[in-house]
């Protein structure tokens, strides 16, 4: 099972399910979602070997609360044949750039590492800057200097955040395969929550891009769609909140972390604080099929 966004006029059209009864997706709320990702950073670095990197991506994540405030003029379509934030659907214009340059210039005074790769982003000319984005946007991370993408990725999150706060489609239950992808964006997930309240016990992943949330069974990998000879690997054995679910079909893992075992968790600050756990998994063979936009290779 896929999700699938349809206009909103259309949902009258659908036959009810069961599965529909769920809430399939969640849109995010920009400002909320970074604040409290910057608090969850602060919190962690104070008992953490990686502080420094843990209070970095604090900074950036108060510098995204503050963009997010800004009013953006595109509004999303939604159609029955593709995630209506994905570039088929919504080209990429250059407005993201601005969010971009106000990023950079709000970690002027930093460290020398740091100052370097900004000055090496503002050397970049528009259209460099574009097909940067754009090779990010189509998972060629390689082609794109892991620490320049951490800044161009900050400031497109930021972007495709306000957009799908702004989606006025309905999600329904779809038939067809790569439920591992975001069905806002097109995007791939950083880990899966376990969610509390209403929804408790319910497993979301959430997009890496667009920062929205998407209903998926659990016991089944987000990457192949198995549902056998799935393994949980973690550091502090059954009482860990945080996990990874490995699949032995596709040899991917992912993060999978349960808010009802630890109510503060949150998704992109707990994800790299548990790096540990990702070193270890890797060790035993296993591939991370997900992505966290302040971890891209160098």
């Amino acid at each position: 099972m896929s999700i699938k966004i349809i206009p909103q006029e259309e949902l009258e059209q659908q036959q009810t399910s069961v599965i529909r009864q769920i809430p399939l997706i969640f849109y995010p709320s920009p400002q909320t979602l970074y604040i409290r990702r910057a608090e969850r950073l602060k919190t962690l670095a104070q008992n953490s070997a990686i502080s420094d990197y843990l209070n970095f991506c604090a900074n950036i994540a108060e510098q995204q609360a503050k963009l997010s405030k800004k009013s953006i003029d595109v509004t999303p379509s939604v159609n029955r044949d593709f995630p209506p934030l994905s570039l088929p659907n919504l080209p990429l214009n250059t407005h993201w750039q601005e969010y971009l340059s106000a990023l950079l210039d709000a970690f002027a005074n930093t460290t020398q590492q740091i100052q370097s790769v900004i000055k090496q982003l503002k050397l970049n000319d528009a259209n460099q800057l574009q097909d940067k984005a754009l090779n990010l946007l189509n998972g060629k991370f390689t082609l794109v200097d892991g620490n320049e993408s951490l800044f161009i990725w900050s400031a497109l999150s930021v972007y495709y955040c306000q957009l799908a706060k702004q989606i006025k489609g309905k999600a329904i239950a779809d038939n067809s395969d790569q439920s591992w992808l975001c069905p806002v964006c097109n995007s791939l997930p950083v880990a899966s929550v376990i969610q509390l309240g209403g929804n408790n016990g319910l497993r979301y992943l959430h997009c890496s891009l667009c920062e929205s949330e998407w209903y998926v069974p659990r016991i089944k990998c987000t990457c192949c769609d198995n549902m056998q000879d799935i393994q949980y690997f973690s550091l502090d054995k059954e009482l860990a909140a945080i996990k990874n679910e490995c699949c032995d079909a596709c040899h991917s893992y992912l993060k999978i972390l349960d808010q009802d075992k630890d109510p503060h968790i949150e998704v992109i600050a707990d994800d790299i604080a548990s790096l540990i756990l990702d070193i270890k998994t890797e060790e035993e063979g296993y591939a991370k099929s997900g992505v966290n936009p302040f971890i891209f290779a160098q």
